[in-house]
C-alpha cells in the first residue's frame, strides 16, 4: 500500500508541474522578434492608390501577463511603438501615430490594429487614418525569426 501512496504523490506532483509549465502566460509565448510586411491600398484625396509594401522587424516585449510593448523598425524608415493587449489568440494594439512615406507623398496617420496569433505567425488587420489618406483594409503579416 505504501508503494501505491508514493506513486500517487509522485504522479500528483508531476501533473502539477506539467500544469504550471503549460500555464506560461500568453505574452511570454508570443514575445520575441518577428519580420513583418504591410501591404494594401489607401484612398488619398478621394483617389485609390496602392501603398508601397513596408517591411521591417517587430519586437514584442513582455510587460505583464496580458500586455506587451510592440516596437516596429521599418527598413529604411523610422522606428515606432505602441502597447498591445493579448488575450486568447487575439492581440489588440493601442492607437498610435506615425508618418508614412509613399512615392506620392508623406502622410501623418493614426494607426489602429488588431490581429490573430497563430503558431509562429501573427496576422494584423490595420487602418491608417489621416487628414488626406485613409486605408482601412491593410494586412500586416509577422513571421517569428
Amino acid at each position: 500500500m505504501r508503494i501505491f501512496d508514493d506513486m500517487k504523490k509522485f504522479f500528483t506532483i508531476a501533473m502539477l508541474m506539467l500544469a504550471l509549465v503549460a500555464c506560461k502566460d500568453q505574452v511570454q509565448q508570443v514575445s520575441g522578434s518577428y519580420s513583418y510586411k504591410i501591404s494594401g491600398k489607401a484612398t488619398v484625396n478621394g483617389v485609390s492608390r496602392n501603398l508601397s509594401d513596408e517591411i521591417g522587424t517587430l519586437d514584442i516585449i513582455h510587460k505583464t501577463d496580458s500586455t506587451a510593448l510592440l516596437t516596429f523598425n521599418a527598413m529604411g524608415g523610422s522606428v515606432y511603438y505602441t502597447n498591445a493587449k493579448i488575450k486568447d489568440k487575439n492581440i489588440d494594439m493601442e492607437v498610435f501615430s506615425r508618418r508614412i512615406s509613399q512615392s506620392f507623398g508623406e502622410y501623418d496617420v493614426q494607426v489602429i490594429g488588431s490581429g490573430k496569433i497563430y503558431d509562429g505567425t501573427i496576422i494584423f488587420d490595420l487602418m491608417y487614418i489621416g487628414s488626406s489618406l485613409k486605408a482601412d483594409n491593410l494586412v500586416m503579416v509577422c513571421k517569428r525569426n
